[in-house]
Order: C-alpha cells, then structure tokens, then sequence
C-alpha cells in the first residue's frame, strides 16, 4: 500500500507551525491593544560633567595649651651662678684703709614662681663674715658673725623674660632684680667691732657682682634648649588622618601656628597656641597624610575652636523611595483636566543638578524630566529643590493640547511635593566626630573636644549621589603630658 501524501501548506512551511505563527500573532496584537499609547514621551535629559565646589568655612583653631617644664632654665642657672663665693680667710681692704673685712657665702639651690612670661628665680644666701680694724694707737681689732653661730643669710632674686621665636627657639633675657638681707632682724645683719664695719653690704655686692657676669652665660644656656623637636613632633601628629570610622577620616590639615597669651602655673610655663586649620570629613580609602615642615610662629590672639567641613551621601535609590511614597498617587488638575503620579525616579544629571522623571496618568499618558538644585532646609531637615522646572526636551514635548500641563500651577505643585527627609546624617555625623575628636593621637598625646553643633551648608547634586556638606562647631584642644 502505498504511503499517504501530505497536503502542502506553503514553501517549507508544517500545518503545525503555521497554527503556532497565527496564534503568537494574535496574542501580540492583543497585548498591543491592551498597553496604553504613551501621550508624551519626553527625551532624558543631557548629562553633564560634574561641579564640585567646597563651601568657605571660617578660619578654623585647635587650641594646645603649651606646657614648658622651666626645670631646665633652673638647671642652667644652677650651673651658672656659683654655689660658693667668698673665703673667709682672704682680709679685703675698704675705702677706710684701717678696715678690712673677710666673708664666705654659701647659696641654697634656686626655687622658680612664673608671672606670665617672666621666670623669677629667688635664692637665700647663708654667709660669715670678720672684720677687723687697724688703729695707730691700739691693738687690732676684730670681730664676726655666724661663725660658732647662725649664719645671717641674705635673698637674691633673679627675673629672666622668657619668649618664643619664630624660629621656635627659647630666648631669656636676665637681669638681677634685688640681692638684700633675708629680713630686717639681728640675725641677718653683720656688723662687726666697735666700729660696726658692714659686712652684709659687702657680701651683697659681692653676690650681685657674681651673678651679673653670669647673666650672658644664662641666656646662652636657655638658648641652647630645644624646643623645636618636641612642636614638630605634634605639628606632625596633626598631619595625620583620624579614623572616625573604618571608611570615614577626619583630616585636620594645619596651616600655621599663632600664639596667644602666655601664663605662668607653679613652676611650668603654659602658653595658648593656637593651630590654624582647614578640618574636613572624607570618605573612602585612608588619605595620604601630605608632611609639611613645621612653619614659623605669628603672635597672635588664638582663634574660636574648630569649624569642621563634614559630607553626609544620600543615594538616589533612596532618595527615590523617599519621593515615591510621598508623589505616588497623588493627582494634579488644571481645567478641568487631572492626572495622577504611577511613579517617580531621581537621578543625578551632573553639573550639581538632579533630574525628577516623573510617569502619570489620567488626561493624559506618558513621563516627563523636571531638573533643579536641590538645597537643604534646616528647618524641616529636608531636602528640596526650588527651582525646579520642566527639561528643555519635556517642554518642547508639552504641545498639541498638552501646554495645560506647562502651566505655573503644575509646575509650582511639583515644587511643593518634591521634598524628602534626609533623615539621621547629621546625628550620625555629629556622633562619629564626636567619637573622632576624643582620642589619644601618641603616647601622653591627647586630642579632646566638645562638638557644639552641626549645621547644613550645601547641597552637591552628583551623578552617582547626593553630597551634603554641613559645618560642625568644636571646641578642641591637644594636652601633652610633662616630658614628651
């Protein structure tokens, strides 16, 4: 039996694919049918290069209250003014050639009180003194004191002017204030014989003679300290990036030093420096810290604490969501014509602009791009953009019965709505530097701080997120302890 012959459809074309074409056409006709006609089909609009300008922040100081420890300006007193002087077996002639005189003085170590810049060193001499007295018609006549007895003492005060150069160098200028008896009592006084010859007098010119061939070598010897090692060691300290946390950085960045009033404690010499600084927070890997010399040192008042350039990013993922729950569904009309918002999306458009594309429905079909700048209202701690406004390409697609929809109450409506919260930044912000500020830098090195505040300053659209920069207020100092 022969085998049965297939009926042909067309050329290379089954019974069976030619049902299955008849239906995926039918199917994709209905669909087409069923989608809504886009009314307006507004063009994206054009991107631009990014502008990124930081907001001017006043003049910023890190207070450092500089603690200078004068036992070494003591030690090198020490060193140069004699322990010793005198010898009471050595007779020195007077004016009165009859009269000689003998003394031996001892010195106690010197003690140092500051009054501002001035270090006044006092020291009490204990001495022993003869006198004798040759007269024609007589035998000699002698006489002494503190000698078997207590010795009569006398005060030296010594002021020397201390300051810094700019080269941060440590400069006295001495001079001998008063050398005169310890008191007004007996005790204190030596005259001896008959004849009271004054031996007290001499020893004080003697020691006020002594210590004034020593004043060069003093001033030489507090020039000889270094200082300098100990400022560029915290000057480079400041240089470096603080962690706020694994990603963000506080980066001080010091620019000059100035002095401000100097006061003396006890016996260490407290001077308020302030470090002028242009602080900011950055994001991302850790900066390189750039090390630049310790620069010179400008009297001057210190400033009033730190003002901190902080950056706070908002994603446009989420800023969209934050738009979308409050424009979705919500209708806008204008005679006698609505529409109503299925769905928003923010992005960044460069140029510190953002882009609203905004999709509807009702009288009309379609998307729409309104573009602006956004700004920050502290008041309601969100964002907005106030000149927000129809795209170039999405004006020109308003026409054809579609200009109801340009008119100043759309776009004005827009305006209002297009706002949304940004939420906790500034809070987190504020607790990370915070955090940031209240830390040991080195080893007896601390930065301390108080943060007084956080404000907004400005609104940076990018085309990857939202930048908000704010200033924040501190108070802050560094406080190294004695010997570092």
């Amino acid at each position: 039996m022969s085998a049965p012959h297939d009926i042909p459809t067309g050329i290379g074309t089954s019974p069976f694919r030619t049902r299955c074409a008849l239906l995926v056409s039918v199917a994709f006709l209905t669909l087409a049918a069923c989608e809504p006609k886009l009314d307006i089909d507004a063009p994206a609009p054009a991107m631009m290069a990014d502008i990124d300008t930081l907001p001017a922040l006043p003049t910023s100081t890190l207070d450092i209250p500089l603690t200078y420890d004068l036992s070494p300006v003591v030690q090198a007193l020490e060193k140069s003014v004699p322990r010793k002087f005198g010898d009471i077996d050595e007779r020195k002639q007077l004016s009165n050639k009859r009269m000689r005189v003998a003394f031996e003085a001892t010195r106690e170590p010197f003690t140092v009180s500051l009054d501002g810049q001035t270090a006044n060193l006092t020291a009490v001499i204990h001495y022993q003194g003869k006198g004798w007295y040759d007269s024609q018609f007589a035998p000699e006549v002698s006489g002494s004191c503190g000698i078997g007895q207590e010795r009569p003492r006398a005060r030296i005060h010594i002021a020397t002017n201390l300051r810094i150069t700019e080269q941060w160098k440590l400069r006295g200028r001495t001079r001998v204030g008063t050398v005169k008896p310890y008191s007004d009592q007996r005790r204190d006084q030596c005259k001896v014989t008959v004849f009271n010859i004054d031996v007290t007098g001499r020893v004080i010119d003697a020691a006020r003679s002594a210590i004034e061939g020593k004043r060069s070598l003093i001033d030489g010897k507090i020039a000889s300290l270094d200082i300098r090692t100990r400022f560029e060691g915290w000057w480079h300290l400041l240089q470096r990036p603080i962690p706020l946390t694994d990603s963000v950085w506080l980066v001080i960045n010091p620019s000059a030093v100035r002095m401000g009033e100097t006061v003396g404690v006890k016996r260490t010499l407290v001077t308020a420096l302030g470090f002028s600084a242009s602080p900011r927070v950055v994001t991302g890997a850790r900066p390189a810290a750039i090390e630049t010399p310790l620069p010179r040192l400008y009297p001057a008042a210190v400033g009033d604490g730190l003002h901190i350039l902080m950056e706070g990013v908002l994603d446009y993922d989420i800023a969209t969501r934050l738009l979308a729950n409050q424009l979705r569904g919500k209708k806008v009309e204008r005679a006698g014509r609505a529409i109503e918002v299925t769905d928003v999306r923010l992005f960044g458009i460069g140029g510190g602009k953002l882009a609203l594309e905004l999709r509807f429905k009702g009288a009309a079909n379609g998307q729409i791009y309104f573009i602006g700048t956004p700004r920050y209202d502290a008041r309601t701690n969100e964002l907005f953009v106030p000149d927000l406004d129809y795209d170039v390409g999405s004006a020109n697609s308003l026409v054809s019965g579609f200009e109801w929809m340009k008119h100043n109450d759309v776009r004005e409506f827009f305006r209002r709505q297009a706002r949304w919260s940004i939420g906790d930044v500034m809070q987190k912000g504020r607790e990370q530097l915070s955090n940031g500020l209240n830390r040991d830098l080195a080893p007896g090195v601390r930065l301390s701080a108080e943060v007084k505040g956080v404000q907004g300053l400005a609104v940076n659209a990018q085309r990857q997120s939202i930048r908000l920069r704010a200033q924040a207020d501190a108070n802050a100092r560094l406080t190294v302890k004695q010997g570092r």
